[in-house]
Order: C-alpha cells, then sequence, then structure tokens
C-alpha cells in the first residue's frame, strides 16, 4: 500500500514548483499561512505537508500543530522541519484547539488550514494568490474533491457551486438544505478572519468549520472557482464520518444564528427543487446572487461573474 501510495500521488515528485519573483500583474506574491493540526496521523501527514511545501510558493508561512502523537508523526514532521515555519508537538484540547493554537502565530494575508490527511493540488497556492489578488476576494473556495481509494481525485458531481452570504445567514446553506463549501478547498483573508473574531468555537467537535463560514457571511460573500483545490481523504477514521455531529450542533445552535425556522427552510429548499416554483423562492428570498470563477478559453483567463444562487 505503501509503494502504491507513493507512486500514484502528486506530492512524490521530487523538484519543487517554480515561481516567477512576483505575479502576472506584477504584484508580490501574498503571504498565505497554513495550519495543520495532527494527532496520530503518521499514515498519511507526510503526504499532506508535502502537498503544501511541495508547492513552492515563495512567501509561505506553514504552521504544524500536533497534539503529542505516539505514533511516527514527529519523526515525520522532522524530517520537513527546515521548510515549516513552525511546529510543536505537545497535549492539546483537539482539533479546534489546535487550530486556534496555529492561527495565533499565523501573519498571512490568505490563510487556511489543511488537516493531516488531506492534500493540495500541485496548483492551489498559486491560483488562490493570484485570484485573492485579480479580483480582490475575501473568501474563496474550489470544488469539492476527496482523495480516495490509491489517491484517485474523486470530485463530487453534486456538489454545491453557488453560495450565497444571505442565505447561509438565515441557515439554507448546511449540509441537509442546499449544501456548504469543503473546509479543505477553502481560503480567507486575514482581514475577514479579523472581522469574524479569529478564533474557531473549541465547544464544537465537527462543526467549527461551518460555524466559522456562517461568521464569515455577515461579512463577505464567498466565491466559488471552477477548480479542484484540495483533496479531502476519505477513509473509515474520518473523523466527520465516525462523530456525525454536525446536524446536532448546527440545528442546535439555530436560534442564535439566527436561521430561519427549520421548517421554513424545507419548504422553500423543496420549492427551488421545482421549476414551477422556482421564481416564487426567489423572489421571497430576495433573488440571491453567487460570485462565480469560471476559465474563459477564448480570453484565457479566469472572469468572476454573477449568476442566480437557484
Amino acid at each position: 500500500m505503501e509503494s502504491e501510495s507513493r507512486n500514484g500521488l502528486w506530492v512524490w515528485q521530487d523538484k519543487f514548483n517554480q515561481f516567477a519573483s512576483t505575479m502576472a500583474n506584477g504584484k508580490p506574491w501574498p503571504k498565505i499561512s497554513i495550519v495543520t493540526p495532527s494527532f496520530n496521523q503518521g499514515h498519511y501527514i507526510e503526504e499532506t505537508i508535502r502537498s503544501v511545501v511541495m508547492q513552492g510558493y515563495p512567501n509561505l508561512e506553514y504552521i504544524v500543530i500536533d497534539g503529542g502523537s505516539t505514533d511516527d508523526t514527529v519523526g515525520i514532521i522532522k524530517k520537513y522541519e527546515s521548510k515549516i515555519t513552525y511546529w510543536v508537538s505537545e497535549k492539546d484540547n483537539g482539533q479546534t484547539h489546535a487550530i486556534n493554537k496555529g492561527f495565533e502565530r499565523a501573519t498571512g494575508d490568505i490563510l487556511a488550514y489543511l488537516n493531516s490527511d488531506d492534500v493540495y493540488m500541485p496548483y492551489t497556492l498559486r491560483l488562490v494568490a493570484e485570484l485573492f489578488s485579480e479580483f480582490s476576494i475575501d473568501w474563496l473556495t474550489g470544488h469539492r474533491s476527496h482523495l480516495v481509494n490509491l489517491n484517485v481525485n474523486a470530485p463530487l458531481p453534486t456538489a454545491t457551486v453557488k453560495f450565497n452570504s444571505a442565505l447561509y445567514r438565515k441557515g439554507f446553506h448546511t449540509p441537509w438544505l442546499l449544501g456548504w463549501n469543503q473546509q479543505p478547498s477553502t481560503f480567507w483573508s486575514a482581514r475577514l478572519f479579523d472581522m469574524a473574531g479569529r478564533k474557531f468555537n473549541e465547544q464544537m467537535q465537527c462543526s467549527f468549520d461551518i460555524d466559522m463560514w456562517f461568521r464569515f457571511a455577515a461579512f463577505r460573500e464567498l466565491a466559488y472557482v471552477r477548480a479542484t483545490l484540495a483533496l479531502m481523504r476519505q477513509h473509515a477514521n474520518q473523523k466527520s464520518r465516525t462523530l456525525r455531529l454536525d446536524y446536532t450542533e448546527i440545528e442546535g445552535n439555530a436560534s442564535n444564528y439566527g436561521f430561519q425556522p427549520l421548517i421554513t427552510r424545507k419548504l422553500l429548499v423543496w420549492m427551488i427543487r421545482i421549476p414551477l416554483l422556482r421564481k416564487l423562492a426567489r423572489a421571497i428570498l430576495g433573488n440571491p446572487k453567487s460570485k462565480y470563477i469560471d476559465w474563459s478559453p477564448l480570453e484565457s483567463t479566469w472572469r468572476c461573474f454573477e449568476k442566480n444562487t437557484f
């Protein structure tokens, strides 16, 4: 399995990606801070680390917060410590606490966290930097994609690709209604993080990322780019798969978030899926628009435009 894994994933290439001294528009490469929380993920973490450092991104701040792993995780981290800005291995209070510890040290213009079993694509940081600069966005996500059997990239054909901040605030962008943005594929600006309080909710075990998206939605629209930015690994011990607390954590806080009643949201989602009622649902919800970024082959450039959310 180990040899098959190493032969199948781009991170096992020998050379770092190469970058020009500035972006194509002449601007300097923004600092990107990536935080990786880990605990006993020695079987996967080397691929995760390499997917970050082998980007060759010229202005990278990479922070690894390990919770005191007892497997070979620390040895793997040490193998790459010359490419890691900061790392520590010590007991913590769980994943969310580790992520917050990492972001306390992060000084980048663009931020994200990558769990220790997920990976970026080889072009991810370059593309993220260029899109943030070109379109002056504060919040970006890519297509929901998974890493499956023998490291196959499996984009989800039914993934949500259109998002709207008002619908987020009303409670429609949840896994059981209109869908949400995939965590490892999501990047945000430091200024947006500051606006949202710069700290993930440590009372949540599974939904602290979605909780942060709700907070982001109070300030900025989420832009979607039609590209795979990251792969979330699917395996039997995946935390979200084993705990399954999203519904309890989110709907249990629906009144605090200011969501519309669940029965109202379900009714409107049902209307959205029926063509004859869709226009009425749009009118009720204020004709929500989504920010969409796509590649134009005729112009050989990325274009950002608005679409109807549904």
